[in-house]
């Protein structure tokens, strides 16, 4: 046989004897674990889990989940609320996996499928820690201590083929192949609820845009079924552009989305801000201040059910005409307005409550619709014939 042919041959049979190393080490010896659940103690428990940290390599939490009653929040954004159904989801994922097959058990081996201890400089796993916590409520002498029970985990990379994660528990050297992918973000964005609100341009009656430079754009409903939003203010040999631009804007607060979000403080407010006012059919009032920071757009809102700006400036002989309009109806009728504003106020209330204390990051493109000047939606003056 030829040197060359034999070198060859040596090669492969070292390169397998480390795949064997690294990928199953003795399989053999553990074949009784394979197909048991990774996180057992999380099974029976996962309904009443209430806190979960996320550690990123280099030992520091990048993520901190909390429940409080029904809803998760992420601790590091200002305890906002997270994706429940994620949260519960990732949750049910960790308590089913399985251990399909061993692998390696030897510590200098741990950082190539990326199961290594956390702190240590060549990890690139995340570790999945359940602290103990308090029960949510109002007696503080109700514990819990359902979290202490279960291990914490190094979920590390996702094998080749994609037919799963390659995992090690905490203080234990064996790692493992896992039946199914993990996937453990570090970001705290990814564990948000990203859905601000959804309010589509049918629901709209009204917008005012406010540039700070004081210029404004209005349009207006008209029509119930497939409305169209007429512009207001279109100057003499001028017509309004296409419709689909007016629309656009109608559309602002429809699947309107986060990048990021922080607490609301009032040191961002400034004249710079472009404001734009949002009434709908059911008479609420969404006004939205747009700021840059960061290199990106963020916006705050606030909600209430009074009088639109743009309406308030109404004359005096519209509202005797209404006084008096109010003054001819039933008894009833005066009852059932007043219930109705009553709900409409109590909904303001609820709607700002949620929003107000935030400060939300929104697509460019989003704040580029609603960035329009009248010029915008106007169509060129028409060349007048020689």
């Amino acid at each position: 046989m030829k040197r060359s042919r034999i070198f060859i041959l040596l090669g492969l049979t070292v390169a397998a004897a480390i795949l064997v190393v690294v990928l199953g080490e003795r399989p053999a010896q553990r074949a009784d674990d394979a197909g048991a659940l990774l996180l057992p103690a999380l099974a029976d428990v996962v309904n009443e889990v209430d806190a979960i940290d996320i550690v990123a390599p280099g030992g520091q939490v990048s993520v901190s989940l909390r429940r409080d009653k029904q809803r998760w929040r992420v601790g590091q954004r200002d305890g906002y609320e997270a994706d429940f159904a994620r949260v519960l989801q990732f949750l049910r994922d960790l308590a089913e996996v399985r251990m399909a097959e061993p692998r390696t058990a030897n510590p200098d081996w741990y950082a190539r499928i990326g199961v290594a201890d956390i702190d240590a400089d060549d990890a690139s796993g995340r570790q999945i820690n359940f602290p103990e916590q308090p029960t949510p409520g109002d007696d503080p002498s109700r514990q819990t201590d359902i979290d202490s029970d279960i291990e914490s985990v190094i979920i590390g990379q996702t094998d080749p083929t994609d037919s799963g994660s390659y995992a090690r528990r905490v203080g234990q050297s064996q790692s493992w192949l896992l039946e199914r992918i993990i996937e453990v973000p570090v970001d705290p964005v990814r564990w948000l609820e990203p859905g601000i609100m959804d309010i589509s341009s049918a629901d709209i009656s009204s917008v005012l845009i406010r540039h700070p430079d004081g210029a404004t754009v209005q349009l207006r409903r008209v029509g119930d079924e497939e409305p169209e939003f007429v512009l207001l203010g279109v100057p003499e040999g001028r017509k309004a552009g296409s419709a689909w631009r007016r629309t656009s804007i109608a559309n602002g607060l429809r699947s309107l989305n986060l990048d990021d979000v922080r607490r609301f403080d009032e040191a961002v407010l400034d004249d710079a801000a472009l404001r734009v006012l949002f009434v709908t059919t059911d008479g609420l009032n969404f006004v939205a201040e747009f700021f840059e920071l960061e290199g990106g757009y963020w916006v705050h809102f606030n909600v209430s059910a009074e009088n639109p700006a743009h309406e308030a400036d109404a004359g005096d002989g519209d509202a005797d005409q209404r006084e008096a309009q109010a003054g001819d109806a039933g008894d009833s009728d005066a009852d059932a307005a007043e219930r109705e504003a009553e709900d409409r106020l109590a909904s303001a209330v609820a709607v700002d409550a949620r929003l107000s204390p935030w400060l939300y990051r929104v697509p460019d493109r989003r704040f580029n619709d609603l960035n329009k000047r009248l010029e915008d939606l106007l169509e060129p003056v028409e060349e007048e014939e020689s």
